[in-house]
């Protein structure tokens, strides 16, 4: 036990060193991890390709303002989801207790992908929409949260 102690002491400054290695590559890790996580697009492909598609055949609207119900470990949380659209490209913002984030994203069919940034980590929010309803899966780093929003008339 002396002979490991003694070891120990005599390496310190090599076992802080890889130690601190070891935290730099976590770091690295979390900031620059770039999974996706995709929509159910079996969902969309589910529903008759008359509620798919706008009348026009043009991209659907999403713009406006949206209630969002967002699954939590604590219960459900709701915030407010308010979308710009310009073609195919969003922009918007969501409020929630957490305070406002921005967002932007495409929609491609009934497919809707929004993202974020909230301290250099970056929230993604895919989505299908149906009708007046969107149904996701939130990602933050490892963390998925199911969510659901309703478009306000």
């Amino acid at each position: 036990m002396k002979k490991c102690f003694y070891w120990l002491v005599e390496h310190e400054k090599l076992l802080v060193g890889i130690i601190l290695v070891l935290i730099v590559a976590l770091v690295a890790q979390l900031k620059f991890c770039k999974a996706r996580v995709e929509p159910d697009v079996n969902f969309a492909r589910s529903q008759p390709s008359s509620q798919l598609e706008s009348p026009s055949g043009s991209t659907t609207s999403v713009a406006g303002l949206w209630e969002m119900s967002v699954q939590k470990r604590s219960g459900t949380q709701t915030w407010t989801l308010k979308l710009e659209q310009d073609g195919e490209r969003l922009k918007g913002i969501i409020n929630s207790e957490g305070g406002d984030l921005p967002v932007t994203g495409t929609i491609k069919g009934q497919t809707i992908n929004l993202s974020a940034k909230r301290f250099g980590v970056t929230v993604e929010f895919p989505a299908v929409l149906n009708g007046d309803i969107m149904t996701g899966k939130m990602r933050v780093l490892t963390v998925d949260r199911q969510w659901t929003a309703k478009r306000r008339v």
